[in-house]
């Protein structure tokens, strides 16, 4: 009996070839479904970029003026009111002035005093010199008498002595008219004094303006300046030139120059915005504790063009109804969000600020440098810390992700400037974040899922 050989089952080859398949059918599938990552791209573009500094202040006004008394006492009489206009040289407020109009009589009552004794020294004086002169004839007359031995030497003697007395008391007169004089100066130095002191009782406007702060009332005492740093009873404010007042970091300040353009949001109009100047930067840091960081910053004022806010301001008259004041439409106090447009390039290529890197090589570099390299290789890496990391953007081409390394200059809140090593309309990778700072490489193998495209201004949503 002769054994037939066994025939093997079939079983292992079926599942050769169904992995085979199915090996086959990922490829495909790959290859016509999936060709790379998925990315997010956008085409580089020829945009006005701007750079800036945003910071927020307070809006108030360009001048104001603080009005303080010059003299102490009680007010008696309050001319206006807050939010009142009022005109250079009108009347605000009159303090008692009792006291002072006393003190005026009393110092001309001494002024009149003082020039009748001035008057009286000048007579003494017109006196004496007429007894000198007198007194100078007889002296003369009993010298030649005395040199013909027809009078004594004792007469002569005590006629040159009259003499002499005589001509002292008249230099002696003439002392006392000087001081006569100088009291009248000193008692008249009182008057003039006194009726200014009287004269402050009445306080006037020193400018065209708006009471934008009231701080009496009648019958409230106040403090003069000339004692001490006066009560300030009211501030007039020019309201039609108004500005904000903003504190700038000290890393942001050294980009901050005078006459730069900025663009403001007040809170109060929250559609609108408005275009303002920088007028004047502070040279003097302000500090300030914020947690347990000291926290160092600069003033800078921002005045607001008038132009910008021309439809929102209302002319207004003033108390006389001669005036019209045009003001705006802004109350000091008010809150406002700056942005200081510091550079800017106008037809610059740019792209998004996400999609600059730095060159993977530099990242791996970085990781694997120990800084314990020798010879040229570790000379060269250590020279590379020196110097500005490489960046780089992912140019899509023909379905690869090619690392392009380019120069970036400015940038505003979304789009960075790039000054070589890209042109205008190629496509690069902006997202998404972990794809593009840690898997993707140089000719790695992209699809397109979302491109960006930023809507024209003119285009509605």
């Amino acid at each position: 009996m002769v054994n037939k050989p066994k025939k093997r089952k079939p079983t292992l080859w079926i599942v050769l070839g169904l992995v085979a398949v199915l090996i086959t059918l990922i490829v495909v599938k790959r290859a016509t479904t999936e060709d790379g990552l998925k990315v997010e791209a956008e085409k580089a573009e020829v945009r006005d970029i701007f750079a800036k500094v945003s910071e927020s202040g307070v809006i108030q006004p360009t001048i104001e003026v603080p009005v303080a008394p010059d003299v102490s006492g009680e007010i008696v009489s309050l001319y206006v009111e807050e939010g009142m206009r009022v005109k250079k040289g009108d009347l605000l407020v009159t303090i008692r002035p009792d006291d002072y109009r006393s003190t005026l009589e009393r110092t001309e009552a001494s002024l009149n005093s003082a020039k009748a004794a001035e008057l009286q020294a000048r007579a003494s004086v017109k006196e004496a010199e007429a007894n000198m002169l007198q007194d100078s004839i007889n002296l003369e007359r009993n010298k030649d008498l005395y040199k013909q031995e027809v009078i004594s030497k004792m007469e002569y003697e005590s006629n040159e002595l009259r003499y002499k007395i005589s001509r002292s008391r008249y230099e002696s007169a003439k002392l006392n008219v000087q001081a006569a004089y100088y009291q009248a100066q000193s008692a008249a130095a009182s008057v003039k004094q006194a009726r200014q002191s009287l004269d402050r009782t009445n306080i006037y406007a020193s400018m065209d303006g708006t009471i934008t702060k009231l701080s009496v009332e009648v019958g409230q005492r106040v403090v003069g300046t000339a004692q001490m740093q006066g009560t300030e009873i009211l501030r007039i404010a020019d309201l039609s030139s108004m500005e904000v007042l903003v504190e700038i970091n000290e890393n942001d300040i050294v980009n901050v120059n005078l006459k730069d353009s900025a663009r403001i949001e007040v809170d109060a109009f929250p559609d609108k915005s408005f275009f303002g100047t920088v007028t004047e930067i502070a040279y003097s840091a302000t500090s300030s504790i914020t947690g347990n960081d000291q926290v160092t910053s600069f003033e800078v004022k921002v005045k607001i063009s008038p132009s910008s806010y021309a439809s929102e301001k209302k002319a207004t008259l003033v108390s006389n109804s001669e005036l019209q004041i045009a003001e705006s439409p802004f109350r000091p106090g008010m809150t406002a969000l700056v942005d200081i447009f510091t550079e800017w390039e106008k037809g610059a290529i740019s792209v998004p600020i996400q999609a600059v890197t730095l060159s993977k090589e530099e990242k791996d570099g970085d990781k694997k440098d120990d800084g314990k390299s020798e010879g040229e290789e570790g000379e060269k890496k250590r020279k590379t810390k020196d110097e500005k990391p490489q960046e780089v953007v992912y140019v899509v081409k023909d379905g690869l992700a090619r690392e392009r390394a380019i120069t970036t200059s400015i940038s505003d809140d979304n789009y960075i400037v790039v000054k070589s090593g890209l042109q205008a309309g190629e496509q690069v990778v902006i997202g998404p974040y972990t794809t593009l700072t840690k898997t993707l490489t140089d000719s790695t193998a992209v699809t397109i899922e979302i491109e960006k495209e930023k809507k024209k201004p003119w285009e509605k949503d």
